[in-house]
């Protein structure tokens, strides 16, 4: 009897021991690397910042909704088209692509308003635009 009642104190340990140490931890890698912008800009602005949020607004849903590691988009209306592509690490949980991605999505904004390209590189994945 006293070998079952050990073995039942040592599962109980254990089972409570688990609540205690995570399974896995989320870190979608977003030190940043290396970013960029053009010194060029857009001729007409109003325009460059519709294609720019519809492409983005694309690559976002691709990622986030269709749980892509690659992505493409384009906007083309107007004079001011613009060209996009996404990628995280293949190891990358969907959830941690998605955030690396809203991380890379924020900070290729902070290009001079109407740049026609920019790109931003982290540990997890890199975002990059132009208008050519």
């Amino acid at each position: 009897m006293r070998p079952q009642l050990n073995l039942l104190v040592t599962l109980i340990t254990l089972l409570h021991s688990w609540n205690y140490f995570p399974v896995t931890q989320a870190d979608p890698q977003t030190r940043l690397i290396n970013k960029g912008c053009s010194q060029y800009n857009a001729t007409s602005l109003s325009n460059f910042n519709q294609n720019l949020n519809a492409t983005l607004s694309d690559l976002k849903s691709q990622v986030g909704n269709e749980n892509k590691h690659f992505a493409t988009a384009q906007s083309a209306k107007g004079a001011n088209p613009v060209y996009a592509l996404f990628q995280c690490r293949n190891y990358l949980s969907n959830s941690d692509c998605a955030a690396c991605f809203t991380v890379a999505a924020a900070q290729i904004r902070n290009c001079s308003a109407g740049s026609n390209g920019a790109r931003v590189i982290y540990d997890g994945c890199f975002l990059r635009y132009t208008s050519t």
